[in-house]
C-alpha cells in the first residue's frame, strides 16, 4: 500500500524547516532557514531571480524590500512569483508558486519595529538598485540618517515594506540512498490541497 501523504503542505514545510533547523543550524557555513531563491518576472516575460529571506510562514511565505526594487516592480506589473528553498545539506527542496500580494501597512510596520536598528537605517540609506558611484555613498547616507534619529525609534520608510507569496502549488523534493528520489506535488484545489507523487 503506498505511503500517505501530508494534507497540508504549509504543515509539511513547516516540519522540514524545523528538522534543519535542528540538524544543521548550527554549522559554521549554515544557510538561514528562511534563505530561498525568488523568480519574478516583468512585464515583458523576462525572468529574474535572488536570494531573499522569507521573513515568516503563515498561509503563505512573507518577504520584505523596497517598493521600488525590481522583484517589487516585477508583481506590480506581473503579480506572481516562485520560491525555491533549498537544504541541501539534507537532500530537500522546496518549491513554491503563487500569486504575491502586498501587505498592509499595519503588517508591515509591525515587522520592521523587530528589525535590528542597523537594519532600520539601511532601509533609509539605500534606494535599493539605483545605480551609484561608490559604495561610499550608501555609507554617507547611513551616517546621514543615524544622526537624523538619534536618541527616538526609527519609523519605517514609506517605500520599505511586505509581500506575501500565497502558494497555489508546491513541490517537496527528498534525496534518497537509492538515488531514487522522492517528489510530492501539491495543488489547491476549491476542495483543498491536492497531493500526488511524481517521477523523480
Amino acid at each position: 500500500m503506498p505511503t500517505p501523504l501530508p494534507t497540508d503542505p504549509l504543515r509539511q514545510f513547516t516540519r522540514w524547516r524545523d528538522e534543519w533547523l535542528a540538524a544543521d543550524a548550527q554549522a559554521p557555513d549554515a544557510q538561514a532557514p528562511g534563505s530561498a531563491v525568488l523568480a519574478t518576472a516583468d512585464h515583458h516575460g523576462r525572468p529574474s531571480a535572488r536570494w531573499v529571506d522569507v521573513a515568516y510562514v503563515d498561509h503563505g511565505f512573507v518577504y520584505f524590500t523596497n517598493h521600488a526594487s525590481r522583484k517589487a516592480a516585477d508583481v506590480a506589473v506581473n503579480p506572481t512569483a516562485a520560491l525555491c528553498f533549498g537544504w541541501l545539506a539534507k537532500g530537500r527542496q522546496v518549491r513554491a508558486e503563487g500569486p504575491v500580494s502586498r501587505l498592509d501597512e499595519v503588517e508591515s510596520d509591525t515587522y520592521f519595529a523587530t528589525l535590528p536598528r542597523s537594519l532600520q537605517l539601511l532601509a533609509w540609506s539605500s534606494d535599493q538598485s539605483a545605480e551609484i558611484d561608490d559604495r561610499q555613498v550608501v555609507r554617507e547616507r547611513f551616517d546621514a540618517e543615524r544622526a537624523r534619529f538619534s536618541g527616538q525609534e526609527v519609523p519605517r520608510p514609506a517605500h520599505w515594506g511586505g509581500y506575501r507569496l500565497t502558494p497555489e502549488e508546491m513541490e517537496f523534493w527528498q534525496r534518497r540512498a537509492d538515488e531514487i528520489q522522492d517528489r510530492v506535488r501539491y495543488r489547491r484545489r476549491e476542495e483543498g490541497w491536492q497531493a500526488v507523487r511524481v517521477a523523480p
